[in-house]
């Protein structure tokens, strides 16, 4: 998908936008459910969630006039309302109200990849090119990078070595194995990069890449130290990566999410890497494998909510 002009173009939701003279509102916080007065564009999330707090960053770095809606994984995320507009009940999710139809059901578009090329085409005016381009060749170029990251490392790292301690996800030796060439990979895009990955001037990547380093820090504490693995552990031998991590999180955007939760039930990164996520992470890998149960019916980003249900897909095995 390539934008042809760095001009905004209108979204098929309708949400309508006032002229490009008039200054936009910016976007309210506040837990679900979405009040009665809101924006056109809700953007529900976590901010103890990668991808949800990237797009956070974005919304707050650029002013955006979309709200930011707080989902609690316990009582939200399955609850009956949010399921009916939001079935796949996974976040981020982009809500997006046609303003002249009051009342009616929002658009959801589910998922960072989907929401970003959406916020990018509706607000190509805020959203500078050094963030995402509006060159087809530019733009893939970065986007590359950032599949890559929300792929291949994100798959070789946070799930490997630390959604387990939290009893989420299986371990793969398939994504094991490519940990360290990942990252090798990223240092050497981050070492072409002046200073971040793209030039100049963050980029999409450089966001999710940083947020990805805060969701690797669920561990961060010395309470994790024994584990196998820690990116904090190993993050001086990649110095430009480093370095890209420490710029992003300069940012006055970035700090404000990075520190402050949208309200009880979705708090700080911040204050979830000073408390191994309030307590709930084991201090071990639970085994080195795990059994794999094709009929469960939980989902996997509910197992630490669940009670003894979580024992229908969290069994881990010492071989």
């Amino acid at each position: 998908m390539g934008n042809k002009s760095s001009k905004a173009s209108a979204p098929k939701a309708n949400a309508v936008l006032p002229p490009k003279e008039e200054k936009l509102a910016p976007g309210k916080e506040y837990m679900w459910p979405v009040p009665e007065e809101h924006a056109d564009i809700v953007i529900c999330g976590n901010g103890a969630s990668l991808p949800c707090r990237a797009l956070f960053m974005t919304i707050k770095h650029f002013d955006l006039p979309v709200d930011m809606c707080g989902i609690d994984f316990a009582k939200d995320l399955n609850s009956p309302e949010h399921l009916a507009v939001n079935p796949i009940h996974s976040i981020p999710c982009a809500l997006v109200y046609d303003s002249s139809k009051p009342g009616s059901e929002p658009v959801s578009i589910n998922g960072g990849e989907a929401i970003i090329y959406f916020l990018k085409d509706t607000f190509g005016d805020l959203i500078p090119d050094s963030f995402i381009s509006a060159n087809p060749a530019k733009k893939a170029e970065m986007m590359q990078k950032y599949f890559f990251m929300s792929t291949v490392v994100y798959r070789s790292t946070m799930y490997q070595y630390v959604y387990p301690v939290m009893g989420l996800m299986s371990e793969c030796q398939y994504d094991i194995c490519k940990r360290d060439f990942s990252l090798d990979i990223v240092e050497q895009w981050a070492n072409k990069g002046s200073p971040y990955f793209q030039g100049t001037e963050p980029s999409w990547a450089d966001f999710y890449f940083h947020s990805l380093w805060m969701g690797n820090n669920w561990v961060g504490s010395d309470d994790f130290k024994s584990l196998p693995w820690r990116h904090k552990d190993v993050i001086d031998k990649y110095p430009a990566s480093k370095k890209i991590i420490e710029l992003v999180g300069e940012l006055e955007a970035v700090k404000y999410v990075n520190s402050t939760g949208l309200g009880e039930g979705s708090p700080s990164v911040e204050l979830v890497n000073q408390t191994g996520f309030f307590g709930m992470l084991a201090k071990e890998m639970p085994g080195n494998a795990r059994k794999f149960n094709y009929n469960t019916a939980v989902h996997p980003n509910a197992v630490a909510y669940v009670g003894d249900a979580a024992a229908q897909i969290n069994m881990p095995l010492t071989l």
